[in-house]
């Protein structure tokens, strides 16, 4: 029991240092902007969503969701992974900040070409009707725009996530009474989809109107082969990830529309979009509580477990108790926010809500793997889940339509997290997530 004590007291010993420290406050401040324009940003798409899917009605609310979803399948080429790397190397030397940035934005541009080109190829051999492949060109192009997001790769790494907010914020505003002012003149799917350019656009301009503020500018920028090389070699595992997580997150609509047609991707959309609307949340707790978790394990080994016992706890009840109160309401909920045209949603929300379960308590895992130097099997565990999903998506959409591609987006996500017990370096850990439901203490 003293023991106990002890280690509590140099854990309040050692925050309260900490929290009083000014890189600290600095670093506060910032992760409170980034909470903010994070909310902010998903809470004005989902009800900008819904405007949009009403509009639309299943069919083409379908197709459109089609389009972003099989562009969002290459948008990992567009980066090469390479933007944590290029905050990490900035961090270490600010003095190379204008060759990290320059090189950065080159292998963007050459990423999104690529991106674009392999959009084009690909779409000839999954798409035949004229008016999708043009969608999808067009979507396309939103790639070039994104090469000027270093820019914001360059503030988060100098902790001025106040000005990417504010930028969000600016190009949000706009996109959303555009957006408005199309269905409004009822102008369709074709200009609505030119509103995603326009909106990257705006903010890119933003961010580089912020950047000259700062006495910065891209005329500064240098492409550094020798820099652009060891970007490459450092960042091909994250690309990997991406990889992964594109096919997460945008293969089951693509597959819908092959195999269901339109109208029953709209319908899935609306789904999935109420499913994954709050999945900010795990996300905002898991970041204001990792400098906690860093230091808990630094004091010890049993502390830090401590800690994250009680998170595991927290993220389980919490995603519990939003899938079972989503399960009990989804009639009303879809009938009042989409409409009539959208109750078969019903069904595949009541499934497809239960993966936030798995989604809460992987951001979660990711602290431990994090701290653990295990990203490793982070990737691995992502892989598997993402491979898991395609192959059940292929048997169960055939045979039970949305359902089945609900049911494989939950059993991906559950083996995703619960993967770790394939490893012997984080199974144990697997043994105490499962006590954390039960029983934090």
């Amino acid at each position: 029991m003293a023991t106990d004590v002890s280690t509590y007291q140099k854990f309040i010993i050692y925050a309260t240092e900490k929290w009083h420290h000014a890189g600290f406050q600095k670093y506060l401040q910032n992760t409170g902007w980034l909470f903010f324009g994070r909310s902010f940003v998903i809470l004005t798409a989902f009800l900008i969503g819904i405007y949009i899917a009403r509009y639309l009605g299943p069919g083409n609310y379908g197709l459109f969701n089609y389009v972003l979803s099989f562009v969002g399948l290459f948008g990992f080429l567009t980066s090469f992974g390479i933007d944590s790397i290029v905050s990490r190397e900035i961090i270490k030397d600010h003095s190379k900040k204008n060759d990290l940035i320059g090189t950065g934005f080159y292998l963007k541009i050459i990423g999104s070409l690529i991106a674009i080109i392999t959009v084009v190829v690909v779409s000839f051999f999954t798409t035949k009707d004229p008016f999708t492949l043009g969608l999808i060109w067009i979507l396309s192009l939103n790639f070039i725009p994104q090469a000027f997001n270093i820019i914001e790769v360059y503030f988060q790494s100098q902790a001025l996530s106040k000005k990417i907010v504010i930028a969000q914020i600016i190009a949000t505003v706009i996109s959303m009474a555009l957006k408005i002012s199309l269905i409004a003149l009822d102008r369709g799917i074709f200009w609505l989809m030119l509103v995603y350019i326009i909106e990257t656009t705006i903010y890119a301009l933003i961010l580089l109107f912020f950047f000259k503020r700062l006495n910065n500018g891209i005329e500064k920028w240098r492409f550094n082969k020798n820099i652009a090389k060891s970007l490459l070699k450092d960042s091909w595992p994250l690309m990997l990830s991406s990889i992964a997580i594109s096919i997460y997150m945008r293969i089951d609509q693509v597959m819908i529309k092959n195999i269901l047609g339109n109208e029953q991707v709209g319908i899935y959309a609306v789904a999935a979009k109420l499913s994954e609307t709050w999945y900010f949340i795990p996300m905002l707790i898991c970041t204001s509580l990792s400098p906690t978790i860093i230091n808990a394990f630094k004091v010890s080994k049993e502390f830090f477990e401590s800690r994250m016992k009680k998170l595991y706890f927290l993220m389980f009840w919490l995603s519990f108790s939003i899938a079972l109160i989503t399960t009990i309401l989804a009639y009303p909920i879809v009938r009042i926010l989409f409409g009539i045209a959208y109750v078969d949603a019903v069904t595949t929300l009541q499934i497809y809500v239960w993966a936030g379960v798995g989604v809460s308590l992987g951001i979660t895992l990711g602290q431990y793997l994090l701290v653990n130097n295990l990203t490793k099997i982070s990737f691995y565990c992502t892989l598997l889940g993402a491979l898991v999903n395609i192959i059940l998506n292929i048997i169960l959409i055939p045979k039970i339509g949305i359902n089945g591609a609900a049911i494989a987006t939950l059993v991906a996500y559950m083996l995703a997290t619960f993967g770790i017990f394939f490893f012997d370096a984080s199974r144990k850990h697997g043994i105490l997530i499962l006590k954390s439901i039960i029983n934090y203490k």
